[in-house]
């Protein structure tokens, strides 16, 4: 079970995420919902929070932009 500190980090990791890619690709919010729903973003996120916990924005902007190139 993961702990509250662990639940509000990812929670803030997935804010953060959305945040910034919107920014960067110039979306909406409503847009970037769209392609999370075709490629489950937040859900990658949700899942690997440790993955962004040490890098950048940009480099987390790398690693989304990596991942939602597969779709």
């Amino acid at each position: 079970m993961l702990s509250e500190k662990r639940i509000n980090n990812t929670i803030y990791l997935m804010f953060h995420i959305t945040e910034c890619y919107t920014w960067k690709h110039n979306l909406t919010k409503e847009e970037f919902l769209e392609l999370d729903k075709k490629c489950d973003i937040l859900g990658y996120v949700s899942e690997c929070p440790d993955v962004f916990d040490s890098l950048t924005d940009d480099e987390m902007m790398e690693e989304i932009d990596r991942y939602v190139s597969q779709y």
